[in-house]
């Protein structure tokens, strides 16, 4: 042995246990710690995945629930905080007007509702929806051009409600979900829109509410400094419907809204993949489902729950 090295033997007892145990102590902790340590950042590594794929697939819910409020009252609306912020107030289709200026009582509600909840002052634009139903002839006019249902409430506004200026049509939709896309992307997109009036009546609105929900809730990547929508809902009251064309209306409401909020929102969360499915798998819009439709003999449908989209209006 080496004589500068001195045995174990030879230090003081303290010195000794230093001397022998450390080893022990500086290796076998570390052994321990290794595999905890791997575990823990995996451990924050897969929550964190899970939080972000969990913010990705919800962003609809999450930008829908903090913005939108329904009202019943008119005094209560017109007192609110967001009465005197409105863009615009949008204007549901309801169903075959009898005449120009004469849409279904119930559309005529809600566009009375629209001119009392106008700011006249401040001219708030109204748009009114809706190309025409998929449950009913179009009204044609004496050259056997289609009337629209959105150009028949702008008339109803402007002839019993003198509203001439800042009134808007959307002409492309033929049910509730084109009525929410072709608003936002033809109209509100466009020339800024943001906080929006939207008025429909009772047995409508919570198919209403949960469609614009979902496509108003989009939120646009395309443009990173555009204002998140504000929906305000306002609930018109039932009128001019039969009690059986009520309860066969509120019948597929409910169905409707099922399909909405289960389905077709958690599924499209995109404004593409709205388009998408609008174009290649909804009945109205999709060019193979058109053409066969015109060849065939739509399904039939009880005369109540015509009477609720304005049945025999366009005989």
């Amino acid at each position: 042995f080496c004589c500068f090295s001195p045995s174990v033997n030879d230090l003081p007892n303290t010195s000794r246990m230093t001397h022998m145990v450390t080893p022990r102590r500086l290796f076998r902790p570390q052994q321990k710690r290794e595999p905890i340590f791997l575990a823990t950042i995996l451990g924050i590594v897969f929550i964190l995945f899970v939080c972000l794929r969990i913010s990705a697939m919800a962003p609809i819910s999450r930008a829908a629930a903090k913005k939108s409020k329904m009202y019943t009252n008119l005094q209560d609306l017109t007192n609110s905080n967001e009465y005197n912020d409105f863009d615009a107030i949008l204007v549901l289709g309801g169903g075959v007007p009898l005449s120009l200026y004469e849409p279904p009582l119930y559309v005529q509600q809600r566009c009375d509702d629209a001119a009392a909840i106008r700011n006249n002052a401040k001219e708030t634009p109204i748009l009114t929806l809706s190309a025409g139903t998929a449950h009913l002839p179009q009204l044609l006019t004496k050259d056997g051009l289609p009337v629209w249902e959105s150009t028949s409430s702008a008339a109803y506004l402007q002839r019993t409600h003198q509203i001439h200026t800042n009134l808007y049509l959307e002409t492309t939709s033929y049910d509730t979900i084109g009525n929410a896309f072709f608003a936002r992307t033809n109209h509100a997109d466009i020339v800024g829109w943001r906080n929006l009036c939207i008025i429909t009546n009772e047995f409508h609105m919570d198919r209403t509410k949960a469609i614009f929900d979902w496509i108003f809730g989009i939120v646009d990547d395309t443009k990173k400094t555009s204002r998140p929508y504000q929906l305000t809902y306002f609930v018109s009251p039932n009128v001019g419907l039969t009690d059986d064309a009520l309860q066969a209306r509120r019948m597929h409401e409910q169905k409707s809204t099922k399909t909405i909020l289960q389905n077709l929102a958690p599924q499209y969360q995109t404004l593409p993949d709205v388009y998408k499915f609008i174009n290649e798998h909804h009945d109205l819009y999709t060019a193979d489902k058109l053409i066969s439709g015109a060849t065939q003999v739509n399904a039939a449908r009880s005369d109540a729950l015509k009477a609720s989209y304005g049945g025999g209006a366009a005989k």
